[in-house]
């Protein structure tokens, strides 16, 4: 009985502290606006529907005070979802109380990081942005997955309910979670295939999962369609998705490809979007010749194409000619975008190919490091050391005849939902830090746990054969 009070006393001050951190950076700095806040408040097209709705809601009940009430409600979520991740892992993976705190300090250092070394220099919880809702969503779904991993039958299907809507739930928060959803089928393709049914009943339930995968993804639109009808006046998507990817494709595209484009009126754009680039130097032509200073480049560069040329000759054309709608207005720059990547992708594909693997390896590096020239070969150390820790560590459970480590699973997932990341996010935009930070403290904590998962088997190896071992002990 006193071991439990105990446990409750450290669970109950951990999440105090957390609480008094967090609110006390809210009270110290105050509430936040950036460059994209007024479209969330506006509930602006481009925009997914959740955060908006969030602040729509705390508008409606808080009336003046609602930025500050916002605030709360963020800054208490971060508190309360890493408290709650470093419970779940200290339950599962029996940490002491020095290892459960580790893992508390590596699930703020994203907030930190964003804080004090991030371009935009903000503290997340205390900002409009759609980051205070997923990341903390985020933990809350990577504990799901981590159930479906280790739950036997009975509770496997509950932690996939689970993990399933909260994947939803993220892709409807930001775009880019989308990876969310496929990370989860992933997880769902692997606890089957690992099952003992029979060939044929395996296949008809990857069969369902990918079903319900589809559905997911038409709910998650139909949804958005639903939102925007309400709020909006159309029954659409989000818009600007053509635009996005267009950025990164003209960027690698040479003029001639534009003879591909059939539509006359996307050809004319192409050539005007392309002139206005190649004379401020922002194609691919003018990169240095090594990594670093291609993806100096293209991320220099990226916001100038999207917004000062491919947005503002949208605008300047479609508003005198079709429409001062900027809904409509939208629609016919995806329509004239798409077009416009029909014809000229072909002919750049391998450019375009190269440039997302840069924009990629910047994203894996940014993940879990600073983008810096020593610590871009760090992090890939990392990587690499943290890969062979989890083979040796399944090739030494293979020899034993024992299960998979939990801790190799965990880092598994982690992986698997950067890459993910990484790879979505590559697609249309740069793989700045904030997009990023989701799989940093999750990397370190999986490191870690792997460390600790070795260690205690090297201590219980070496007790089997009557030798002494030593570990820290709180």
């Amino acid at each position: 009985m006193e071991t439990v009070k105990a446990g409750r006393t450290k669970s109950y001050l951990l999440l105090a502290a957390l609480l008094l951190g967090f609110l006390g950076m809210l009270a110290a700095f105050g509430p936040a606006l950036y460059n994209d806040s007024d479209q969330y408040i506006r509930m602006h097209i481009h925009r997914e529907p959740l955060y908006p709705l969030f602040l729509w809601i705390i508008r409606g009940i808080c009336d003046a005070g609602w930025l500050y009430a916002a605030g709360v409600i963020q800054n208490v979520l971060a508190a309360v979802s890493i408290w709650f991740f470093a419970e779940y892992l200290y339950r599962k993976f029996s940490l002491l109380l020095w290892e459960e705190i580790l893992v508390v300090l590596l699930g703020i250092i994203p907030y930190l990081f964003t804080r004090y070394f991030s371009v935009l220099r903000i503290f997340i919880p205390n900002s409009v942005m759609s980051e205070a809702l997923c990341l903390p969503l985020f933990l809350f779904f990577i504990t799901g997955c981590f159930d479906m991993f280790t739950a036997g039958k009975k509770q496997f299907w509950k932690a996939a309910v689970k993990a399933g809507i909260l994947a939803l739930v993220l892709s409807l928060t930001r775009s880019q979670m989308m990876a969310a959803i496929l990370v989860w089928m992933v997880v769902l393709v692997v606890r089957t295939l690992r099952g003992k049914a029979e060939f044929f009943k395996k296949m008809l339930r990857l069969c369902g999962i990918v079903g319900i995968v589809a559905l997911a993804f038409l709910l998650r639109l139909f949804l958005v369609k639903c939102y925007n009808l309400a709020f909006n006046g159309h029954f659409i998507n989000n818009t600007y998705g053509g635009v996005n990817t267009l950025t990164n494709i003209l960027y690698v595209s040479d003029r001639e490809d534009g003879e591909n484009i059939k539509d006359e009126e996307a050809r004319e754009f192409f050539y005007l979007m392309y002139d206005m680039a190649d004379e401020r130097e922002a194609a691919y032509r003018y990169a240095g010749s090594s990594f670093t200073e291609k993806a100096e480049h293209i991320e220099k560069w990226h916001d100038t194409i999207k917004f000062e040329i491919i947005e503002d000759l949208y605008y300047q054309t479609y508003k005198k000619t079709v429409v001062d709608d900027y809904i409509i207005i939208n629609l016919r720059a995806d329509e004239t975008s798409m077009k416009i990547i029909k014809g000229i992708l072909p002919k750049c594909f391998g450019r375009w190919l190269t440039n997302y693997l840069i924009l990629a390896a910047y994203g894996m590096i940014r993940s879990i490091a600073v983008v810096h020239p020593v610590m871009n070969w760090i992090a890939g150390l990392f990587y690499l050391l943290s890969m062979g820790m989890a083979v040796f560590m399944i090739q030494k459970n293979r020899r034993k005849g024992q299960k998979t480590d939990n801790a190799v699973w965990f880092y598994l997932l982690t992986m698997l939902f950067i890459l993910g990341n990484v790879c979505t996010v590559s697609i249309t935009i740069m793989t700045l830090s904030r997009y990023m930070i989701y799989g940093f403290s999750l990397f370190y904590t999986a490191c870690f746990l792997l460390l600790i998962t070795a260690f205690r088997t090297w201590q219980k190896e070496r007790a089997e054969k009557g030798l002494q071992s030593w570990a820290i002990r709180i």
